[in-house]
């Protein structure tokens, strides 16, 4: 709606963190309007990074390079606590060898072969939400998150890590976050698969 288009570049004097920025949206719509009860703001990230050509940073162009895209949601309703979410999307990842697709339920309809070796090329979407929305360091927990991503789906540098499917992978990424970051109550995760090759 029309509320879109305010310039909230000059209602808010400085940027933060989205998830902080996010709030401040919240409370200005619950704090300046008495019949607005429910606010929810959804922000991401453009991680737009300056074009370099021969090692010099050019005067005015950038390239859209994201390594993963951060975002936030937050809902605030009047006179209840905030509750915020943060994310990961559009993160691709591959793994060209130590994925497989192996002992999974069978039936009488099922037709796909098991695979010990593969290719795994997938975009994954992350979400998680707090147990507490005070002195929280967004920043902190985001990175954490995103460190738990790569090395629940790589396995150590050296030697990798094998996994069975791509749902075991799911399930270790979710375990490694809630061991890691004590302040996420709740984590979902969507691997979206790209391609799958045999090997």
């Amino acid at each position: 709606g029309p509320l879109c288009h305010l310039n909230w570049g000059k209602l808010f004097t400085w940027l933060h963190l989205i998830e902080e920025f996010a709030l401040d949206i919240c409370n200005h719509f619950i704090s300046s309007f008495c019949h607005v009860l429910y606010a929810k703001v959804f922000i991401q990230e453009s991680p737009w990074h300056r074009l370099h050509q021969n090692c010099v940073s050019h005067a005015h162009s950038f390239i859209f390079a994201p390594e993963g895209i951060r975002f936030c949601e937050v809902e605030l309703c009047r006179n209840a606590s905030p509750v915020i979410f943060s994310g990961i999307k559009d993160l691709k990842l591959m793994k060209t060898t130590q994925s497989g697709f192996e002992n999974f339920h069978r039936d009488k309809y099922t037709t796909l072969p098991e695979r010990r070796d593969r290719v795994l090329c997938a975009e994954l979407f992350l979400k998680w939400n707090y147990l507490e929305c005070t002195d929280v360091d967004f920043d902190c927990i985001w990175n954490t998150a995103r460190e738990c991503v790569l090395e629940a789906f790589s396995g150590p540098p050296d030697c990798g890590k094998y996994s069975p499917s791509y749902q075991k992978t799911v399930n270790d990424i979710q375990m490694l976050i809630l061991e890691k970051v004590p302040q996420v109550l709740l984590s979902w995760v969507n691997i979206f698969l790209k391609q799958q090759i045999q090997v």
